[in-house]
């Protein structure tokens, strides 16, 4: 990563929602350890995890089992934690939030997270990366996270021409993809009435820009904040085409 977080700080600061009884942001034991279950699906429960800590000695209480926990995990997972802990918080938190924002993530907003549905073809894949760009974002890793929006965009593509192309199964190339589902969706919506055909025909442009932003910048030109906004940007146009694609597939 490009950048190093005080992790011990901005959970101090998150640990004053956390106990603020009587309030939207407190968390019990168990509320809290379910929450972490949604980044790391292994972390126990509290059932689990008390009995644990007091055979091996451990103190119990909910300040320093929290923060084990969260130590405990990887740093994608810990951003992604905070991430949810962010958008939970923040209609009842502002200024606390913006905080502990500004410790993890630079004062920048935390990236939205999108979910792919898990009936898509190889939807594992695709959250994973859906999941990686968000991620890369936060951790400056603006190369990565460009190169990991063409990917997404390729699976996404991918999945739709196995499924409603088939005979274009064989297309690796993703243009020809691109124009592929393209077309596809057109016919559809051709057969249903009139649509907004400039929103269709927005989406080969688009992939365009994320295919041209991925293979325009080398890794020693594409750091940093100068290109932040690329790799915003094609995250966005991923988001958006994956969205609309969500209709269809």
């Amino acid at each position: 990563m490009s950048q190093c977080i005080n992790w011990i700080r901005a959970y101090n600061r998150l640990w004053l929602l956390l106990d603020r009884n009587g309030t939207p942001t407190y968390y019990s034991g168990p509320s809290f350890l379910r929450m972490v279950q949604q980044v790391d699906p292994g972390s126990p429960s509290y059932e689990q995890l008390i009995p644990l800590r007091q055979s091996q000695g451990k103190s119990t209480s909910r300040k320093s089992f929290y923060w084990d926990v969260i130590n405990g995990l990887q740093e994608q997972q810990k951003l992604q934690l905070f991430r949810l802990f962010i958008d939970e918080f923040e209609p009842h938190a502002k200024d606390d939030i913006e905080a502990i924002r500004a410790i993890v993530f630079g004062g920048g907003k935390a990236v939205p997270t999108t979910i792919v549905p898990y009936d898509l073809w190889n939807s594992e894949k695709l959250n994973n990366l859906l999941r990686d760009i968000d991620h890369a974002i936060d951790a400056q890793q603006f190369n990565r996270a460009t190169t990991l929006a063409y990917t997404c965009l390729e699976g996404l593509y991918k999945a739709y021409v196995q499924r409603h192309v088939p005979d274009k199964a064989n297309l690796t190339d993703l243009i020809q993809l691109c124009k592929a589902v393209k077309d596809d969706i057109t016919e559809k919506l051709k057969a249903r009435g009139p649509f907004p055909e400039q929103i269709v025909n927005a989406i080969p442009t688009l992939t365009n820009a994320v295919a041209n932003s991925r293979n325009g910048f080398s890794e020693s030109h594409f750091a940093e904040d100068s290109h932040r906004w690329l790799a915003n940007f094609a995250r966005d146009m991923t988001n958006s085409i994956g969205r609309l694609l969500l209709h269809f597939i």
